[in-house]
């Protein structure tokens, strides 16, 4: 025979390859009788004895009285869709009437952070979420996730239950997500940079307020140059500059500024610089425009990127004057290698082609220098 916890667990749980199985209780408070003519309460597993352990989860492929038995098409353990109580069926009682709203959070209550690490079961809850009663239900079912939501934010199941209830829940809901992020050093940076914490973070820094999120932001702040050139901390970098305050978007602009080089280098970096020039303010457009033109070769190099070439574009209407014309004769003079390398850097080509240049204070001679040098159509403003 086995120690007595191996049959507690047999009891309530079946091991199926690396899946655990749970029963879930119906929602119907109600009791059952076992063989032996104890009483056991709706939702307790009935005990097993005698036999081995193994004919002891054999006898599991049949529901314990009073849970939800397996489904031909869906394990048990992520059904949501409430049974009449066996006891009830046998006496030929008329099925349960309790709306599908409130027998669906019945389903998933108690069981919404098991759930969320199974693909099916993820949908499940966030079913469960969209369709429940009122705000107060959903914050019950969210409340099980306080203490996980690290976790669940790298899960590749879980993640999608965070998401759904940004997207759905009041701010002041969320807060135990970022309290969570903040609980040690480094750890709102390390979610940031992986390949579905990023996610959470990202819709936090949309969904929350400034106020809110102040020491996130604070925190990616602190290592903004590594995140903006890693493959996926860039994004989070991209959501300050958009909905940030107007003082974290002048922090994040010198920082890029003064950084640009190394930005244009990663193929990550570029997006942030588009967004940087899509974003930022006035002064600092021109600032990180005017640090790209004068580091050599780095305007073309930046012109060849997925997204800076679109940065390359903003750049060109942002320059005026002498500092417009040095751009074009830079990308000029390199208009045959940017035709033959990315399709992208042959996107500035024909923007230079079709677009005219701001050349307000240009002298005589630039005007006539670059009137021949190029078929662009050039236009004193």
């Amino acid at each position: 025979d086995a120690p007595a916890f191996l049959e507690a667990e047999a009891a309530s749980s079946c091991l199926v390859g690396s899946h655990k199985r749970v029963w879930l209780p119906e929602c119907a408070s109600s009791s059952v009788s076992t063989a032996s003519g104890e009483a056991h309460s709706e939702g307790t597993p009935t005990p097993l004895s005698g036999g081995s352990l193994s004919g002891r989860v054999g006898s599991l492929s049949k529901s314990p009285p009073g849970l939800v038995p397996f489904a031909s098409d869906e394990p048990a353990y992520i059904r949501l869709d409430a049974y009449t109580s066996t006891d009830s069926a046998s006496l030929g009682e008329a099925p349960s009437e309790m709306p599908m709203v409130v027998r669906s959070e019945c389903s998933v209550s108690g069981h919404v952070w098991l759930l969320c690490q199974d693909p099916a079961g993820s949908r499940r809850v966030q079913d469960a979420l969209d369709k429940c009663s009122s705000h107060e239900a959903r914050e019950a079912l969210l409340q099980e996730l306080h203490g996980h939501a690290c976790k669940a934010m790298r899960d590749p199941h879980a993640n999608h239950v965070l998401q759904k209830s940004i997207s759905i829940m009041t701010p002041s809901s969320l807060q135990f997500m970022i309290d969570e992020l903040l609980e040690s050093d480094g750890l709102a940076t390390a979610i940031a940079r992986h390949r579905y914490g990023c996610r959470i973070v990202q819709q936090l820094l949309k969904r929350c307020s400034a106020s809110q999120v102040s020491g996130l932001a604070e925190a990616l702040m602190q290592e903004v140059v590594s995140l903006a050139c890693h493959n996926f901390g860039n994004f989070s970098v991209q959501h300050l500059l958009q909905f940030g305050t107007e003082e974290q978007r002048d922090q994040l602009a010198q920082a890029i500024v003064s950084n640009a080089e190394t930005l244009s280098s990663s193929k990550a970096g570029d997006g942030v610089i588009l967004a940087a020039m899509e974003h930022a303010s006035s002064k600092d457009k021109l600032l990180l425009a005017q640090a790209v033109l004068h580091e050599p070769g780095l305007l073309v190099r930046l012109a060849q990127g997925r997204f800076g070439h679109s940065a390359v574009m903003h750049m060109l209407q942002v320059l005026d004057g002498q500092e417009s014309l040095q751009a074009y004769m830079v990308l000029k003079g390199e208009m045959a290698t940017l035709r033959a390398s990315t399709r992208f850097s042959r996107v500035v080509v024909k923007y230079l082609e079709e677009t005219t240049l701001n050349l307000d204070g240009c002298s005589r001679e630039a005007h006539a220098m670059i009137s021949q040098a190029s078929p662009l159509r050039v236009f004193e403003l």
